[in-house]
């Protein structure tokens, strides 16, 4: 039988990255807010462990944004560490890709409860309660920015460990990855009743035989990071149980917000929808959002929301004033994927030059792709822009190619019904 403990696992901190997808507008208290946010989130984690009492808090790797981590992002860093040690938790740390240990800058001296795992091996540090060993910690740290080697085949433990960790920054599954790829076989192999991962920053649990754990970022940072971030508490029973437990620390909350048109025919009768609905989503979250609206269904709005003015329009409606409140709800984009009202099934079989169009259009998307990309290009290579500027086709993809015909058939039947309709 071991020895009862818990700890709290997290990582990919960033502390001080900026956010991306948002463009900063008026000063108000959002700045603030913001600049604070990752900051704001690793103070989340540190109460967490202290309201819960934990032995430990493991950070997989990424405290920092950076090289070039500033040294008020230190002092913030050390000021939190020196919070846990006063609370008798330790420290247990690995350097990831945007942290590596080369780049590492300590100046701001850390409290002798954090402990660093080194790069050059891996190596184990015992984690002590009431003067016992409840557990065993291995880990190591990115030297480099760019660690190529699969570091999980470095582990190894022992058979008087206990309880074992491993710490690791790892790209899982990414075979050709420069940041230590490495397979859950690989990972299971070693033995270990417990892999505190980093890196990845959508939170996953890849095993329960043995934990496979990534926490995600406490704070998300952009549009590809939608929905709560946080830290993992884990209770580890006397006899090896695992238990663990999602603690939300975003101080901001990137999300989507969804909405059917089908309903509406005037501009502000959506604009006032989605107001009604962005009050209900401030008490949901109980803190400040950054939205990306998506708009489906069709209908009469179709012809507003494809058009980039119009969605220029309607988000400066929606955003206005909004970063002056504290607890604010930003819409950072909004994304069209409305159709229109156009029977196109119908509009094939008349006789006209809507008719004419689609089945021209029709006869060409029925050709084997490689013929359809030879006669698209071709037809591209006599547009005006390609003519003059003949380094831009060349280096348009397949793809980008193949999907402008795709919206060729939508917009091309709105604009020659419109004609039709003068």
């Amino acid at each position: 039988m071991g020895k009862h403990f818990s700890f709290i696992h997290c990582a990919d901190l960033h502390l001080g990255e900026p956010f991306r997808d948002i463009r900063m507008g008026s000063s108000g208290p959002w700045n603030e807010q913001i600049g604070k946010a990752t900051f704001k989130a690793f103070e989340k984690v540190v109460d967490a462990a202290l309201e819960n009492r934990v032995d430990a808090i493991l950070i997989s790797g990424d405290v920092y944004n950076g090289d070039h981590h500033s040294l008020s992002a230190q002092m913030a860093f050390a000021r939190e560490l020196y919070r846990a040690a006063q609370g008798g938790i330790e420290i247990f740390m690995v350097h990831g890709n945007h942290d590596p240990g080369e780049a590492w800058r300590a100046d701001i001296p850390l409290p002798e409860t954090v402990h660093i795992f080194p790069a050059d091996q891996v190596t184990s540090i015992p984690l002590m309660k009431d003067g016992e060993k409840a557990a065993t910690i291995y880990g190591i740290s990115y030297k480099t920015r760019h660690v190529k080697e699969n570091l999980a085949k470095e582990f190894h433990r022992e058979k008087d460990d206990g309880f074992a960790i491993g710490m690791l920054h790892t790209d899982m599954g990414g075979a050709d990855s420069p940041y230590a790829p490495c397979t859950a076989d690989d990972l299971k192999a070693v033995g270990m009743d417990y892999w505190a991962l980093g890196h990845v920053h959508t939170r996953k649990t890849v095993s329960t035989s043995p934990y496979i754990v990534y926490p995600g970022n406490t704070q998300g940072l952009s549009l590809r990071e939608i929905g709560p971030r946080g830290c993992y508490l884990v209770d580890v029973g006397a006899y090896g149980t695992v238990t663990l437990k999602f603690i939300e620390t975003d101080t901001i909350r990137w999300m989507d917000m969804t909405m059917d048109i089908s309903a509406y025919s005037q501009t502000e009768e959506l604009i006032s929808a989605v107001t009604k609905r962005r009050s209900g989503l401030k008490e949901l979250t109980g803190r400040p959002n950054i939205i990306r609206l998506v708009c489906t269904g069709s209908g009469p709005l179709h012809a507003v929301l494809s058009s980039e003015d119009g969605r220029d329009f309607i988000l400066q409606s929606l955003n206005d004033k909004e970063q002056f409140r504290y607890l604010f709800a930003w819409f950072v984009r909004l994304e069209d994927r409305t159709r229109t009202s156009i029977d196109l099934k119908e509009r094939r079989e008349l006789p006209d030059v809507t008719g004419n169009f689609l089945k021209a259009y029709d006869a060409l998307n029925d050709l084997p792709v490689d013929k359809k990309k030879e006669e698209l290009r071709t037809m591209a290579e006599s547009q005006p822009e390609f003519v003059k500027y003949k380094k831009l086709l060349h280096s348009l993809p397949d793809e980008s190619l193949l999907r402008s015909f795709r919206k060729a058939e939508l917009l091309g039947a709105e604009m020659l019904t419109k004609e039709e309709e003068k």
